[in-house]
């Protein structure tokens, strides 16, 4: 089978097409740049050119593939104008598989003093909160590649919560960042509200289940445990031999930017993985986050400097 991964130089799509490599995939990723094209050659994966610049030209990429992964990140006021180009492109060509990559922002309340929510959600169960920007998007995109299965084409929504390991993330480097900038690895109000969490390697086994298994039109979570931030940022400390210091709103906005506050730190998002676990014997192999951190890759990552966490880079 042949598989394009859109994002393969990203930190999910680079353990997609490995996954899949793995799996005996042919395996290519698109390539925007001069830089992605060598980094795919040095992951051993297939460079195909190709931008999202270009939609046209991109439909009639995506149609000679069988599995077509969308594992890269774009604007949220983009995504639905990307997806349909892929929809479109998959449709008239040969593709049996597509997979978009959402995430559980969607699913976020809203916690500007770091409490603790109760509320958490399987895969279709309603969300009776009023809905976030990033989530009056992203619905529209999951609806539209949901309902685009076909007998000839199945489509899967895969929906990770807080993703970690082998170094990377986007909210864990940020807490490392914090140390860097004031001397404490920070996190926000009382440090209890949380992400759900997966490691990566377990979120690329389920694309590779999803194809292999899924249900077509199906919304897939992955989830394999939960850790407040506060916990995170004590684990950070130990690591760098500082101390926690906890940010009100305003500050936190000053230090890390509204943006990434309002969407991965000043939220509560609790997913569980129901549907997947059933629909595809997905079984999670990493479960602790918290000693990831402690011992783990993170540990390891911090040895070669703290300029290696430099978050923005996983964005």
């Amino acid at each position: 089978m042949k598989a394009l991964v859109i994002g393969a130089t990203g930190y999910v799509g680079s353990h997609v097409a490995k996954t899949f490599a793995q799996r005996g995939y042919t395996v290519s990723g698109l390539a925007r740049t001069p830089e992605n094209i060598r980094s795919l050659e040095e992951q051993g994966v297939a460079p195909v050119e190709g931008s999202f610049d270009d939609l046209s030209a991109l439909k009639r990429i995506v149609g000679g593939y069988d599995v077509v992964v969308m594992a890269a990140m774009v604007p949220f006021d983009d995504e639905l104008s990307v997806m349909d180009a892929l929809v479109e492109g998959c449709t008239q060509g040969d593709t049996q598989n597509l997979l978009f990559t959402s995430g559980s922002g969607v699913l976020s309340i809203e916690s500007l003093d770091g409490r603790w929510s109760q509320y958490t959600f399987a895969e279709d169960d309603p969300f009776p909160f009023p809905a976030r920007p990033n989530r009056a998007m992203r619905i529209q995109t999951e609806e539209r590649v949901r309902s685009a299965s076909t007998e000839r084409l199945r489509t899967y929504v895969i929906r990770p919560p807080l993703i970690y390991g082998n170094g990377g993330s986007i909210q864990i480097p940020q807490i490392f960042e914090s140390v860097r900038s004031t001397g404490h690895a920070c996190y926000l109000g009382h440090g209890l509200n949380l992400y759900s969490a997966v490691h990566v390697e377990d979120l690329a086994e389920a694309y590779a289940l999803a194809v292999e298994k899924g249900t077509p039109g199906a919304l897939y979570h992955t989830v394999s445990g939960e850790a407040n931030f506060r916990s995170i940022a004590e684990a950070v400390a130990q690591v760098t031999g500082t101390t926690t210091r906890s940010l009100d709103y305003a500050q936190a906005c000053e230090l890390w930017g509204k943006f990434w506050v309002d969407i991965a730190l000043a939220v509560n998002s609790r997913s569980i993985a129901k549907r997947t676990v059933a629909d595809l014997g997905w079984q999670p192999k990493h479960i602790d986050v918290i000693e990831d951190i402690r011992s783990g890759s993170y540990a390891r990552k911090f040895q070669g400097g703290l300029e290696a966490y430099s978050w923005q880079s996983h964005g």
